[in-house]
């Protein structure tokens, strides 16, 4: 079986709903203000926010080229880019060198550079390349581009305050885009034509030299024909120079193919209680002597006409004597019928592009290696047929020579020429891979900031915010919310709910009950001291009414209670025990009344005085009140005085109710002092300012020394904390069709 105390357990009680509904009731006001907030935040920013316009430009573009054959299938069956193609030109169209050429078209230096600033920073030793650096990633951030789903479309966008800017840097970057895939396309076609170009002039030279050594041996030894077998190898040896010449070139293209490709290669390469106060109310119920009841009426007729002699004839009068000895007669009798009453009982949570031009520059040097092969297989023929040559006259070799020379030197020459031609014709045939299907208009329209999104996201932060704020709030607050959440952490029974009351000035009589009887407060005391008389009995007549902390109204019950059961006949008598902070005389107005109220039980217990100087009889409410007294400067030892056990016999033995307003049972020790001398006690519990953890070690205090605790009384409930709070007003004002008024709080000092 758990033997956990119910208040222990509490504290791993699940968060219900209608702790949820609660919590927001009571912090309505500041969940609003965090909405109304974050919705004024988001509006005064929409109001000082610059404006910013996107200016678009759409662009069909072809791919560059094709990675596999599987790429190639897919397109022509989908129609559409592979990934990767995409992937390449958006890269492409956000490269850096892009951007910088924009910046020089367009001189963005200047247009978006204030002449100060740039003077400024030029004085500081920046140079005319970082403006440029600057600029281009400024570039980078306000561009994106989108691919439009399966098309061949991407869109360009760039975000500028200023509209026309930004529709000019969009226009221009298409524009820079398609030059810059033509400049790609042209690039083997352009080292090739480069090369080609070149070489024409040198082999021109030899040319010429060589037909110019052939005529000159022509006419120096009168030889102009040569044998059969001479011109059949001179044919062979032409075609393999032919060959090798050809081969030659082609490894020439190759290396200078590889050595551009290395260059676009190196491109890539840069790379977050105030304390609650219990109340104790205590009573002792008995039932009234009729006896006594028709003495103490006697008694006060008596008083009266007492005070009527008196304003006839002197002390002396033989009637005002005879008046003094009457009453004199009527206490003794009183005190003689009550001590034979009393004696009846007693109380208790690889970027595409360079992937490509690597595949490229790999594809070069195995080119380059396969000639290598087939240079030297032709080299070995052609030693071979210059072997059997040199078998031949001397003359005829030599002029065999001159001739073949002349021969490869005009086909080599010839070549070259068609191949220059084939390369400038292929170089003007390309073109870029993009065209522009429509051009960037300035926009009138900000894209930035969208009024009505940003509201929506700023109210549905707001929101968010605010449950936060709720729930922060509520997480911090260590106080105990609710009447179901004040039983279930005391473990004790709910005796009495008294509602908020309304405002009571400073000079008004605090004794509610007497000023507005038929109030729902007054009713709700009311019965809350019939509840404390019932748990009591006949035999339990001194009680102490504490709280957990300071501020949470046990005064003010105290006293109400004691007046209530007064008024209904019983002899009670209210005793200040709160020697540090007592107002059990400020509350019922005796110090305006009384000019003794130096005196009281302080006095009482040190001797000074008697009883009978210490009560104070208040006649409007027939109610005695024993104050505090002189100012006690070690309460302590007074309260564990033996005298003050006395004192509770004697006042058991006089009345039937003994109301005792004690400190604060967590802030001082006096509670548990004198807990095991009285009858019972009652907390007195304030939502919203007793704290749970003083309320369990309150408890735990006086359950120690043996402290009878009748239960607990929840002050000041209202809506927000108390289930039953409808129920005390519903009949109170439909009965008397009165419209309902909002309700404030006692002031905290009660």
């Amino acid at each position: 079986m758990d033997n956990t105390p119910d208040f222990e357990r509490a504290e791993y009680t699940e968060l219900t709903l209608e702790d949820i509904f609660r919590m927001f009731r009571k912090h309505r006001m500041l969940f609003v203000g965090v909405i109304i907030a974050a919705i004024a935040l988001t509006a005064l920013y929409l109001f000082f926010a610059t404006p910013i316009y996107e200016a678009s430009v759409t662009v069909k573009i072809e791919p560059t080229s094709k990675s596999s054959i599987s790429d190639i299938f897919m397109d022509q069956v989908t129609g559409s880019y592979t990934s990767k193609d995409i992937s390449t030109e958006v890269e492409l169209i956000k490269s850096r060198s892009n951007f910088e050429n924009v910046i020089e078209e367009l001189g963005l230096i200047d247009r978006m550079i204030e002449p100060e600033i740039k003077e400024k920073f030029i004085q500081e030793g920046y140079s005319e390349e970082d403006f440029i650096d600057s600029l281009a990633k400024t570039l980078s951030e306000i561009t994106t581009v989108s691919p439009v789903k399966d098309t061949r479309i991407v869109k360009i966008s760039v975000q500028h305050a200023d509209p026309v800017l930004a529709t000019e840097i969009a226009n221009k970057l298409a524009e820079v885009y398609n030059e810059k895939l033509a400049e790609l396309s042209k690039r083997d076609v352009k080292t090739k034509r480069e090369f080609i170009d070149s070489q024409i002039p040198l082999i021109e030279a030899d040319l010429r030299k060589a037909t110019d050594a052939l005529k000159t041996f022509k006419e120096t030894y009168k030889i102009y024909v040569l044998e059969e077998h001479a011109r059949s190898l001179l044919q062979v040896l032409s075609n393999y120079d032919q060959q090798y010449n050809d081969l030659s070139l082609q490894l020439k293209e190759k290396e200078a193919e590889k050595e551009a490709y290395l260059e676009l290669l190196q491109e890539f390469e840069t790379s977050e209680a105030e304390t609650r106060v219990s109340k104790w109310i205590k009573t002792s119920e008995t039932y009234m002597n009729p006896v006594i009841t028709q003495l103490k009426t006697k008694r006060a007729e008596l008083e009266i006409e007492l005070a009527s002699l008196k304003q006839q004839y002197p002390i002396t009068d033989p009637k005002v004597q005879a008046k003094l000895s009457e009453i004199a007669k009527t206490d003794e009798l009183i005190k003689r019928e009550t001590e034979n009453f009393i004696r009846t009982g007693e109380s208790q949570t690889l970027n595409p592009a360079y992937e490509e031009a690597l595949i490229n520059y790999i594809s070069s040097n195995s080119s380059i290696q396969v000639l290598e092969s087939r240079l030297k297989a032709v080299e070995e023929l052609k030693a071979r047929y210059e072997a059997e040559l040199n078998r031949l006259p001397a003359l005829e070799q030599r002029l065999l020579e001159l001739q073949r020379q002349v021969t490869v030197k005009e086909n080599l020459y010839t070549l070259m020429l068609e191949k220059l031609e084939e390369a400038k014709i292929s170089e003007a045939a390309v073109v870029g891979n993009a065209a522009v299907v429509d051009y960037a208009k300035p926009p009138k329209v900000p894209v930035k900031p969208n009024k009505k999104l940003s509201l929506a996201i700023g109210s549905v932060l707001g929101i968010f915010l605010g449950m936060l704020t709720v729930f922060l709030v509520e997480y911090l607050d260590k106080t105990l919310k609710s009447e179901e959440e004040i039983e279930r952490y005391s473990g004790l029974s709910v005796i009495g709910r008294v509602p908020e009351i309304e405002n009571l000035s400073e000079s008004e009589d605090e004794l509610y009950v007497r000023i507005h009887p038929t109030a729902p407060q007054s009713e709700a005391i009311k019965l809350a001291a019939s509840n404390i008389s019932f748990l009591m009995g006949d035999e339990k007549k001194a009680i102490a009414i504490t709280s957990v902390s300071p501020g949470e109204g046990k005064s003010f019950v105290a006293a109400n209670v004691a007046f209530y059961m007064a008024s209904s006949g019983y002899r009670t008598v209210l005793v200040d025990l709160d020697m540090r902070r007592p107002r059990v005389e400020k509350i019922l107005g005796l110090n305006k009344k009384n000019k003794k109220n130096d005196r009281g039980i302080t006095d009482l217990i040190k001797g000074d005085i008697k009883l009978e100087e210490a009560v104070i009889k208040d006649y409007d409410t027939n109610l005695d009140v024993i104050p505090m007294g002189s100012r006690a400067t070690n309460p302590t030892l007074l309260l564990s005085s033996k005298k003050l056990d006395e004192l509770l016999k004697v006042l058991k033995e006089r009345y039937d109710r003994i109301i005792i307003d004690t400190p604060p049972a967590l802030v001082t020790s006096d509670v548990s002092l004198i807990a095991n001398k009285l009858d019972g006690i009652v907390l007195v519990v304030r939502p919203g300012v007793a704290l749970r953890d003083g309320l369990r070690i309150t408890i735990n205090n006086l359950q120690t020394v043996g402290a009878s605790l009748l239960g607990v009384l929840v002050n000041g409930v209202n809506q927000q904390t108390s289930g039953y709070y409808h129920y005390y007003y519903y009949y109170y004002y439909s009965e008397g069709g009165k419209k309902r008024k909002r309700k404030t709080k006692v002031d905290d000092k009660i």
